[in-house]
């Protein structure tokens, strides 16, 4: 019984006509329709509307990753997923930039991917021709970190960013404001942001210092915006995770929102 499937190869069909036999050295990865679930009825469909040079620079990108990484391996739709995102990227690659303002923690939070997206856009800049514009960055990097998902550090990590992200658009949206993400008092705030959140995500192992209770009413009085802003940010967390946000906590978070928004 003839079956179909689809390979994928670095040259793979350079100087090949149909029905040519391929030698197996040159495949590097091989769709199976029928190993597909339920859920991944959309590879098949995924294939029509990407360019198989698209697909071999997407294997180039995977196999840069894999030698960097060398516990990572892309599964299928992780492969697909960046091939997709990528065929998008470079139809509209004439497109203006557009704000993200996400990179600067995304690149504290996951320095190697991101050295690793920052070398994609030379790669495919080498290979078509074509310069995606700096916000890719961003989503080449949540592509890798996305495949490394099956270690405990990296779930943590992934978890760490996306708190630390919610907690400043909460403090952004409350100010009405977008904070300088090049300000020393930016890097100090997010600094102190990721420590609080990660004391959080282990509760109990670490303790903050103890505040004279007349201090922090006078700072819940003469700072009331920034310690509104921290409780809101506490609420976050309270929601998310189920923990408990000591005085504490909320005191030395008000005094970094009222720094990195007054000096703004």
């Amino acid at each position: 019984m003839v079956r179909n499937v689809i390979v994928a190869g670095k040259g793979i069909a350079f100087g090949k006509e149909a029905g040519q036999e391929l030698p197996a050295a040159e495949i590097q990865r091989v769709f199976r329709p029928e190993q597909m679930d339920q859920d991944s009825k959309f590879i098949g469909q995924t294939f029509e509307n990407i360019d198989a040079d698209v697909l071999s620079l997407t294997q180039e990108l995977v196999q840069m990753v894999q030698d960097k990484f060398k516990n990572v391996l892309f599964n299928d739709s992780h492969f697909l997923a960046l091939a997709d995102h990528l065929s998008y990227a470079l139809k509209r690659s004439g497109s203006a930039d557009y704000p993200e303002n996400l990179r600067w923690e995304v690149q504290k939070t996951y320095p190697q991917e991101y050295e690793l997206a920052l070398d994609s856009l030379y790669l495919i800049e080498k290979r078509t021709g074509i310069r995606l514009p700096k916000s890719e960055l961003t989503f080449l990097t949540y592509h890798y970190v996305d495949a490394q998902n099956n270690s405990e550090g990296t779930i943590q990590s992934a978890k760490l960013a996306e708190l630390t992200n919610r907690a400043i658009e909460i403090v952004q949206y409350h100010y009405q404001l977008i904070l300088d993400q090049n300000s020393a008092n930016y890097v100090r705030f997010v600094t102190h942001l990721r420590f609080f959140i990660l004391r959080q995500l282990h509760q109990g192992s670490e303790e903050v210092p103890k505040v004279d209770p007349q201090l922090l009413a006078i700072v819940k009085e003469n700072y009331k915006k920034a310690f509104q802003g921290a409780q809101k940010v506490g609420k976050m967390l309270i929601e998310i995770m189920g923990c408990q946000v000591s005085e504490e906590e909320l005191f030395y978070l008000t005094l970094h929102i009222d720094r990195v928004t007054r000096r703004q």
